[in-house]
């Protein structure tokens, strides 16, 4: 849900973006300063439940450890459960069963 919602913000905001260039949103209107103000609040918003995200296998968060950050990992930072990965599994199926 996340990477949804991350998503459509980023193609809103690259939408922003073009109508600025274009000229149909003047920059020094209210409506702009409005729409910077509740982007900035999205992003806090966002950091925050990225930050909190816990890993399915160990239970900690997995962007985080300690004073690090990583929010962009492919793994857990505490146990290495890769992103994405059937929680629990840590090797590949063998293919013995012929």
């Amino acid at each position: 849900m996340l990477k949804r919602v991350g998503i459509f913000a980023i193609l809103s905001l690259f939408l922003i973006f073009a109508l600025i260039l274009v000229g149909q949103i003047d920059m020094r209107s209210r409506m702009f300063h409005l729409l910077g103000f509740g982007w900035l609040i999205f992003v806090l918003i966002m950091l925050i439940l990225t930050h909190e995200v816990s890993c399915p296998r160990c239970g900690q968060r997995f962007y985080a450890r300690g004073a690090d950050f990583f929010q962009i990992t492919t793994e857990c930072l505490h146990c290495g459960q890769p992103k994405g990965a059937v929680v629990g599994m840590t090797s590949k199926p063998s293919s013995d069963n012929q």
